[in-house]
Order: structure tokens, then sequence, then C-alpha cells
């Protein structure tokens, strides 16, 4: 299992981290699709952070399509989120592109930085 840690000094939310590192554990490939992450009351104990601040990131988590809640099963990894990451990633070209275009450079400029 993933381990969560959190850093309450550095100025990002902790809900905003704990959304990250299981983004993050998705994308390098140690949370995987059908996953159970810690339970709301497990993770908050373990970060020491009062519950609702992971109920929150569960929450947004689920919204986005990354995670999924069972009824007294728990929260876990969802299977199947191709269309929504490619959608997402899609987005965040078109961002980079047009980052790279407003500071003058070319997107074969763009592509050989890549």
């Amino acid at each position: 299992m993933m381990e969560f840690y959190v850093n309450p000094y550095d100025g990002v939310p902790v809900y905003l981290q704990i959304i990250q590192l299981v983004r993050n554990g998705v994308a390098l490939g140690t949370l995987h699709p059908g996953d159970q992450l810690p339970t709301v009351r497990e993770l908050a104990v373990k970060l020491a952070v009062n519950p609702n601040t992971v109920a929150k990131a569960y929450r947004d988590l689920e919204r986005e399509g990354m995670v999924e809640t069972v009824s007294g099963k728990g929260t876990f990894v969802r299977e199947g989120r191709v269309g929504v990451e490619t959608e997402r990633l899609e987005h965040m070209v078109e961002m980079l592109v047009i980052e790279a275009r407003n500071a003058g450079l070319t997107i074969d400029d763009l592509i050989e930085r890549l």
C-alpha cells in the first residue's frame, strides 16, 4: 500500500497535498485501479489532521473521477479513467502551447524541450 505523507508547513493546504499524492500514485503506478485507499479516519489519524480534511480530498478526487466510494466498503481508485485523463492532459497541452507561444517559442522549440 502507498504511504501518505504531508507537510503542514509548506503553504499548500493539506487536502490538496492528499489529492496530489493520489494523482501521483496513479501516475507513477504505485496506485492501481481497484486499490483501496485508507479510510478517512485511518488517514486522518496517520497524518494527524482533521477527518474533514481527508473527506474533502476524497470528495474532490471522486468529483474528478479519480476514485469512487462504495458505501460500507471504502474508497477505491477508479477503473477506466482514460477518457478523464486524456481530457485533462489535452487541456494541459493546450495551456503549455499557449504559454510557449507567449514566451516566443515555436512548436519546434517546444518539442525539442519536451
